[in-house]
């Protein structure tokens, strides 16, 4: 896929803000292209939308290095056409009808590339400095033309430049709005003269808060601007709102923080449901201006401890926190961190019950098999009222400690069960529990009983087949050791019937081929007539009630002639 990389440049806006201090020079504006926020999408049910592959469809200027501007339009498959109009009036000015398309390839990190088309072979030479918007046509392969009117407005002039002040630099809760005025000029992209701007659309931002307004015919403005009062920095902007032009040039302003006051009405011991949230209320306020209290409505506070959450604070001054809680013990509440209040502490509501929470009762080691195999039973309690399923896992513990689960299953609470588990192949078990790890809103389990294999385990080692190639019709050998483990470790099982097993090759059945008697030091051993090549076997399956049964490992040996 080819690639196509926009290099753009575009001519910044310098602000002055007389009430705000001296503002740093602006930025060279990023590349054009992406939407605002109050981009106009369509409907997911329009067919023509679908036909068309539009994402919301998305125009705008942007401005080239020789001060030519140009059409951009993202977000459709293919435009037909862009039609430029006054802002605010249905006049056509102007008509792009050739536009070209661009993509960027896929780049190293992976991500998909973007791909637009510009109006490149056509640049816009308006007579007026104003803003204009950009309505979008299209049409599908079948189908009438579709019209996306206002798919974007910009402002067509060059080199803009304010003049603003504002009437308040300091802001606090009781003050979170000044009136900026002001004027903009620019330079006419035929002419050369700087003019003052009119009919653009110029954007005042004091934090989170921003207020549009257009510029009158001498490019003058007046507007008021908020503060939201939750932000952590304040900065003061004035910029054109739309544009290649525009550049966000910024300069601090001072928050006046105000004391904050605040109580905790929920101070009885608290019972809550096993991961169900339990509300804590209280009241936060502030310390305003004039010296009065006042509701510190729009404010967070936070609760941290045994349950977590954050809660606004609503016009009255309450508020409502509804930490999910797992376990008992403190839950800590304070004013979150804020730029605007300053904070008053914390406040501790207690969760002193906590309902819903399993046990393991009657839990106990049923029986043992010889195959290592372990029937566990037990009982599941919960205390609170609750016709469900208790989930059950049978756990292991390995030899760091880790307990893994072996078996899951589901029983009824309140009522004994039983199940059985066969030994891990990869792990030693150092031990086994029954263990309930609840559901969201009941507990799990704890300080479960740990039962450990009552059946000694046995192992046959040292195996040797020989010889490896033999003639057929002359004998054989298979021989190995048998052991058992004690406190002391492994050591001789005397005395033990074992079993030889021979599969010919091709074969999947094993054949008893004999039996032999462990002797005083373990050995076992016996010999065979060869008959035909395959793999032999030494096994301990007649274990008593106190053993486990073992395989020794697999051996071949070739039958010639």
């Amino acid at each position: 896929m080819n690639s196509f990389k926009r290099t753009m440049t575009a001519v910044g806006t310098a602000v002055a803000l007389a009430a705000v201090g001296v503002l740093t020079a602006p930025a060279a504006h990023a590349a054009p292209g992406a939407a605002p926020a109050a981009q106009r999408a369509l409907p997911a049910a329009d067919p023509e939308a679908k036909a068309l592959g539009s994402r919301g469809v998305y125009a705008s200027f942007f401005q080239r290095a020789n001060n030519e501007f140009i059409v951009y339009v993202d977000g459709i498959t293919k435009p037909s056409r862009v039609e430029v109009r006054r802002a605010g009036t249905d006049k056509v000015v102007a008509v792009v009808d050739d536009l070209t398309y661009y993509e960027e390839g896929t780049g190293e990190s992976g991500v998909e590339g973007r791909d637009w088309f510009q109006g490149d072979k056509q640049p816009l030479v308006l007579d007026d400095m104003a803003d204009y918007e950009l309505d979008v046509y299209a049409k599908p392969a079948n189908g009438p033309e579709a019209a996306f009117r206002n798919a974007g407005r910009s402002t067509y002039a060059l080199d803009a430049k304010f003049e603003a002040k504002s009437s308040r630099q300091e802001f606090s809760l009781d003050a979170l709005d000044t009136q900026v005025t002001g004027s903009v000029t620019a330079v006419h992209p035929r002419t050369g003269e700087r003019l003052p701007l009119a009919g653009a659309r110029v954007s005042a931002r004091l934090g989170e808060g921003w207020a549009d307004v257009v510029s009158d015919a001498q490019g003058k403005f007046t507007t008021t601007v908020a503060a939201l009062g939750t932000e952590k920095t304040l900065t003061h902007t004035v910029a054109l709102a739309s544009g290649d032009t525009e550049v966000s040039v910024t300069a601090p302003s001072t928050i006046r923080a105000q004391k904050s006051v605040l109580t905790l009405t929920s101070t009885a011991p608290l019972t809550a449901r096993y991961g169900t949230a339990v509300p804590v209320r209280g009241k936060l306020s502030r310390r305003a201006d004039d010296g009065t209290v006042k509701p510190a409505a729009g404010q967070s506070v936070t609760a941290t401890g045994v349950g977590g959450g954050e809660a606004t604070v609503a016009p009255d001054g309450s508020y409502t926190l509804l930490p999910p809680i797992f376990r008992t013990g403190a839950v800590n509440v304070a004013v979150a961190t804020s730029s605007w209040l300053i904070g008053d502490g914390s406040r501790t509501a207690t969760v002193a019950k906590l309902t819903h929470t399993t046990k393991v009762v009657e839990d106990k080691l049923v029986s043992t098999d010889k195959y290592g195999r372990l029937t566990l039973g037990a009982k599941i309690t919960v205390d609170g009222i609750t016709g469900q399923q208790a989930p059950v896992d049978i756990q292991f513990r390995t030899s760091n400690g880790q307990w893994i689960t072996k078996l899951s299953l589901v029983v009824p609470y309140n009522k004994p069960f039983t199940a059985t588990v066969a030994p891990s192949r990869w792990y030693d078990a150092t031990g086994w529990r029954v263990h309930t790890p609840g559901t969201k809103n009941i507990g799990p389990s704890t300080g479960t009983q740990v039962f450990t294999q009552n059946r000694a385990e046995t192992r046959i080692s040292g195996e040797r087949f020989a010889p490896l190639k033999v003639v057929k019709g002359k004998q054989l050998s298979v021989s190995g050791v048998l052991r058992t483990s004690t406190p002391e470790g492994l050591v001789p099982y005397t005395g033990k019937k074992v079993r030889y097993y021979f599969r010919p090759d091709g074969s999947t059945v094993w054949k008893e081929m004999g039996t032999s008697v462990s002797g005083a030091y373990g050995a076992v051993n016996m010999k065979f007539t060869a008959q035909t090549s395959g793999s032999w076997l030494i096994r301990f399956v007649d274990a008593d009630a106190t053993h486990l049964i073992s395989n020794g490992r697999e051996g071949r040996i070739e039958v010639i002639g």
